[in-house]
This record gives structure tokens, sequence and C-alpha cells, in this order.
């Protein structure tokens, strides 16, 4: 069984308190009794492993209204637009050089997300 070392998961532990207390907040809301699944999008660019946050995710589901949720995780991918042209471009390898115009001047415009999409419940 793989334990991550504490330090590389303490972000991710606080990621999945506050899902945790979203599941919950919404499973009161709405009269649930059971979370079945919870979708959320995991940006390349948001700091957050989504290897880590699943792991995460199992580990401190107990006993919470998450308990016997599945996680799925959706990754989003990482887009810019050049500061210069305008143009809108995948960012691949970490490479922001406009493939239209060359320039080094990019902002990222996608994949900082870290979001719940939506939560199943009964």
């Amino acid at each position: 069984m793989f334990f991550p070392d504490k330090a590389d998961t303490m972000h991710e532990y606080s990621i999945i308190q506050s899902l945790i207390a979203t599941c919950a907040r919404v499973a009161r809301e709405h009269d649930v009794k059971k979370i079945v699944k919870v979708h959320i999008t995991v940006g390349r660019m948001s700091g957050v492993d989504p290897h880590f946050l699943e792991t995460s995710y199992r580990f401190f589901r107990e006993e919470t209204v998450c308990q016997h949720a599945e996680i799925v995780v959706k990754t989003e991918e990482t887009e810019a637009m050049c500061q210069d042209c305008r143009k809108i471009f995948a960012v691949r390898n970490f490479c922001f050089n406009c493939p239209e115009c060359g320039s080094q001047k990019a902002r990222v415009t996608k994949g900082k997300t870290l979001q719940v999409t939506h939560i199943e419940a009964e």
C-alpha cells in the first residue's frame, strides 16, 4: 500500500477537507443520505497533483458523507494567449512561446482550475 509523504499531501489534504465539507453541505441542502460520485476538474497549472489528490481523498473520506463515493478527476489542459498577437494556443511541455509569432509574452487562460463540477447522490 502506498502512503504519500506527509509534506506532499498537506496541500491536497486541505483541498480534500474543503471538498468533503462541500459535499456535506450539498447533502444537507438537498436532503441526501449518500454521495455516490464526486467529479472534479484539476488544471495542469493548478499546483495540485491529481494522483496525490485521489490518494488523499480515498484515505480521508472515511467516516464522512463521501465514505463510499468514487472520485472522478478530469484533467484540464493548459492554454495561453499571446500578449503580442493575441493568439490562443495549447501549452505543451511548459513551452509558452507563441506558435504564431514566437513571442514569449503569454498569459495562461486555461489550466488553473480546481473545481467540483458535479456531485452524484442517492
